[in-house]
């Protein structure tokens, strides 16, 4: 399951200090840069010397810089290092991180001692490594091969791991097809039946059409268990072709129960909506960009499916483009949001921005899901450098934590 991760696990802390320093003067300072990340609220635990690969460095004297940097050695990531304004901790961390950055290491240092920024800086990391801890250890599926018109939406395995860590599993789409057949009909008439009475209004499809979707969930929902996978990328519009249903109530149903849940096999925006819910603790909402305007900073968002999880209400109506099957049209509550996408072709670029959901629609013309939003970031650049069809939208303003995550892990 990818959900929030903030505070998720403790912030992994080794204490460096030089040994000419008096060891009742390193315990009490160690002693005191524990209070205040317990004042704080930062989850952490001090490591022991030899143990595993420390998250942070806590700098507690100078002359500390070549056990430093033998730890960096030992690690992949940014180089963390907590220091304080006493006992040449931060001229010592100083040098750490410049040294770190010749070696081609990103890192920053974090400056405790009452300085509000350090202590902020410090939570923040701590979140960032759970996402990390998270994405590295996660499965994506690959069910079925990336629509045929996604040209720009088709990372191999080894660039999504590179980049953002996840191990991508492929899975033919057949066996969502295989599985359907197999399909409890209990457990489908239960989805089903949970999908219509929460609805405000069932609109297109037949009772028939909602069973078929619900068969595609339990089948879905199988699969994704059998692989072990934490998200799936499904080349959705097989469903459409070759069973005459649509995974729209599928998709929809998986991202309210923990799996993060991508169309039409699209990669990259899947992986963006992985990381978006790790970091907002909330499920996202991948879909198309209807409409532009630059000037005004507005951009329409509209897709067939959407957790219920981040709507106020929604009707079941039918897919847009076949006018088959189930789509969901829900309504998205005013407030803040953010919206990113990540792509290119080593999959390190990012377009993102915070953003206020400001309305819906009931365009005919467009997906069901309809949502209205005003960018705080630059709308044109959508139009003058795309990153693909699709992008993703969490509730909260996170694009500041985004850029920074960015920064450290995945930009070069």
């Amino acid at each position: 399951m990818i959900a929030s991760t903030a505070h998720a696990s403790p912030l992994r802390i080794l204490p460096l200090a030089s040994t000419l320093n008096p060891p009742d003067q390193v315990r009490a300072t160690i002693g005191a840069v524990v209070r205040e990340l317990d004042a704080h609220g930062v989850v952490h635990a001090i490591a022991p010397q030899g143990g595993p690969a420390p998250d942070a460095l806590l700098i507690v004297t100078g002359g500390t810089e070549h056990l430093a940097l033998e730890s960096l050695a030992r690690t992949n990531g940014p180089a963390l290092l907590i220091a304080h304004p006493e006992q040449n901790s931060l001229p010592a961390a100083l040098e750490i991180l410049a040294r770190a950055r010749q070696l081609g290491r990103k890192g920053c240092i974090c400056l405790l001692g009452g300085h509000a920024g350090g202590i902020d800086r410090l939570a923040r990391m701590a979140s960032h490594l759970a996402v990390r801890r998270r994405l590295m250890s996660a499965r994506v599926g690959r069910i079925g091969a990336p629509s045929d018109w996604l040209v720009a939406s088709m990372p191999d395995a080894a660039a999504v791991a590179d980049a953002w860590g996840p191990r991508v599993v492929d899975v033919p789409i057949g066996e969502v097809l295989e599985a359907m057949g197999h399909a409890d009909p209990g457990e489908t008439a239960d989805i089903a039946r949970d999908f219509v009475s929460r609805a405000s209004a069932v609109g297109e499809p037949s009772p028939e059409e909602v069973d078929r979707a619900a068969r595609v969930t339990v089948a879905l929902r199988a699969v994704t268990a059998r692989h072990q996978l934490d998200a799936c990328a499904v080349r959705c519009f097989d469903l459409v072709t070759d069973a005459r249903t649509t995974g729209c109530l599928a998709l929809s149903w998986l991202l309210d129960h923990g799996t993060v849940a991508g169309c039409e096999g699209d990669l990259p925006a899947t992986i963006t909506m992985m990381w978006m819910q790790a970091t907002s603790g909330g499920p996202a909402f991948l879909a198309n960009p209807q409409d532009v305007d630059p000037v005004a900073g507005t951009l329409s968002l509209a897709h067939c499916t959407i957790a219920r999880g981040l709507v106020s209400a929604y009707t079941l109506r039918s897919h847009f483009e076949s006018s088959i099957g189930v789509g969901i049209a829900g309504a998205i509550a005013p407030g803040d949001a953010t919206v990113a996408r990540a792509g290119g072709a080593d999959l390190r670029a990012l377009w993102m921005s915070d953003a206020q959901v400001v309305g819906g629609g009931d365009n005919p013309r467009r997906c069901r899901t309809q949502v209205q939003v005003r960018l705080s970031g630059d709308a044109g650049a959508m139009l003058t450098r795309p990153l693909g069809n699709h992008v993703v939208l969490a509730r909260g303003h996170w694009a500041a934590a985004l850029q920074e995550y960015h920064d450290l892990f995945v930009a070069r």
